[in-house]
């Protein structure tokens, strides 16, 4: 079992810094205790005003303090076990052409 954890942040932000690491953190304590593989994947925005978000199993979590690496854990477990009919990618704007059908067309 696996699980994407996407942590969408600001340019030189300490508060998307700290969360990234706490994050990283939290994956390695997950696969040591538990056995599952957690892949956190920074996504940095230019967007300003907008606070750090993690988005797991299609469900985004705005994230406005700092939190432990148990508070994280439990977070990651929590959402883990919950499936989402909403790609992460979708959640994020972003369209991937798997399959081709855009050909040669520029996807931004």
């Amino acid at each position: 079992m696996s699980v994407d954890v996407y942590v969408v942040l600001r340019r030189n932000s300490e508060l998307g810094d700290t969360v990234l690491r706490i994050m990283w953190s939290a994956a390695m304590k997950i696969f040591k205790d538990y056995g599952v593989e957690v892949y956190v994947v920074p996504l940095i925005t230019n967007e300003k005003g907008r606070d750090v978000s993690v988005i797991i199993n299609g469900f985004e979590v705005r994230v406005d303090r700092l939190t432990s690496v148990n508070d994280a854990v439990d977070l990651i477990l929590t959402y883990l076990t919950v499936k989402s009919d909403v790609s992460p990618t979708y959640a994020l704007g972003v369209y991937i052409d798997r399959d081709d059908s855009l050909l040669d067309a520029n996807v931004v």
